[in-house]
């Protein structure tokens, strides 16, 4: 069984990034943190979707309020191979990063 990073990235203000691929066979179990980096609060939002066309119904996390310096952790999360973790931020300053297991 595979274990580690899956992604992570420098989130661009108001554009969704693939922070995990979804897997070629089996799933992925996940865990995704998104960091702000920086003295303002930011808006941010997590989806599961198969491409960077991330739907209003792909969205687990939607304008979720990071305060400065402060983090969101979302666990548990599962991948399949029609599905990638993406997030998004309101603006410049976040970074996400994605690890788990293979199943």
């Amino acid at each position: 069984m595979a274990s580690g990073i899956y992604g992570r990235s420098d989130l661009t203000a108001n554009s969704w990034t693939e922070i995990a691929s979804p897997p070629g066979s089996g799933i992925k179990v996940t865990t995704i943190n998104i960091t702000n980096r920086t003295d303002a609060s930011k808006k941010v939002r997590i989806g599961l979707a198969s491409s960077t066309s991330v739907n209003d119904t792909d969205v687990i996390e939607y304008d979720v309020v990071i305060p400065a310096n402060g983090v969101l952790e979302r666990t548990g999360i599962v991948l399949d191979s029609s599905n990638g973790l993406y997030a998004y931020s309101n603006a410049a300053g976040c970074t996400a990063i994605a690890w788990g297991l293979d199943g």
